[in-house]
């Protein structure tokens, strides 16, 4: 296994493969992570969102029939889409090797072409995460030898203390807690994108839920029995207005919502 880097507390870097997993067909592990990025290129469908950029909601459902849920201000028209075996495996992977306590059970999986250059900076949304948890970033290149990889940028969210940056590297993880995603904001950058040869990454946000919800009679049931429910407009702009006292405050906590602006997050998933 490559060496770790712990770049700040609670933030955590590493290269996860010395070789790719084993594969779903054989369950031996493969010599290379070109491998890998087709092997995860092919476990999901992702759809459209935004220019040069593709995505899609896994989730890893629980023996009662429990679907983790993470709530964003993304809007996706396709349900969440089960964990299959590559992504059990890399979850466990990452979390052995990491030593975290709580399992990752969703996922935000994502795919840029250098046509996307657009990511502001911002936390990841902490509504539905666990407070104990943490989240992390697999990525992987189509070309691992195409020029610089794409990197994650961090800066705290009060103005104290610098900026720091960490490469995100084939094949590599960026593990950091939820309580550093309250305090600090990220973006991933492309790297001299003028210059920069045509390569696509393909990202994993692995993170835990809270936040699991039952299904009955085609809706969805928030734990405390409230059925969830699509924003109307005054719920819609409530939601922007938290996130973005989120992405601003490193204090922030959500008072209870029993809505999402995602059609997806009320399918049932597949």
């Amino acid at each position: 296994m490559p060496p770790e880097s712990r770049i700040s507390d609670g933030i955590l870097s590493y290269g996860v493969l010395a070789h790719a997993l084993p594969t779903e067909e054989t369950g031996e592990p493969e010599e290379t992570g070109e491998n890998l990025f087709a092997e995860l290129s092919a476990s999901a469908v992702l759809e459209d969102a935004g220019k040069g950029r593709r995505g899609a909601v896994l989730t890893r459902v629980d023996a009662t029939g429990g679907v983790p849920l993470v709530r964003t201000t993304t809007r996706y028209s396709a349900p969440a889409q089960r964990f299959r075996p590559v992504h059990e495996r890399l979850a466990q992977q990452i979390q052995d090797h990491s030593d975290l306590p709580a399992e990752f059970n969703n996922a935000l999986f994502e795919s840029y072409t250098n046509a996307y250059r657009t990511m502001g900076a911002h936390s990841d949304q902490a509504l539905d995460l666990a407070d104990d948890s943490h989240i992390a970033v697999f990525s992987c290149y189509r070309n691992p030898e195409a020029g610089p990889p794409r990197k994650l940028i961090f800066t705290p969210k009060d103005g104290d203390g610098e900026k720091f940056e960490i490469p995100l590297t084939h094949n590599s993880v960026v593990t950091f807690s939820v309580a550093s995603n309250r305090r600090l904001k990220h973006r991933i950058v492309l790297d001299s994108p003028g210059e920069a040869e045509e390569n696509e990454w393909l990202g994993l946000t692995f993170r835990t839920s809270k936040t699991s919800v039952h299904f009955r009679d085609g809706h969805a049931y928030l734990p405390q029995g409230a059925r969830l429910a699509l924003a109307d407009d005054e719920q819609r702009d409530e939601f922007y207005r938290l996130r973005r006292r989120e992405n601003q405050e490193a204090n922030f906590t959500y008072p209870p919502l029993a809505y999402t602006i995602s059609e997806s997050d009320l399918m049932p998933p597949i």
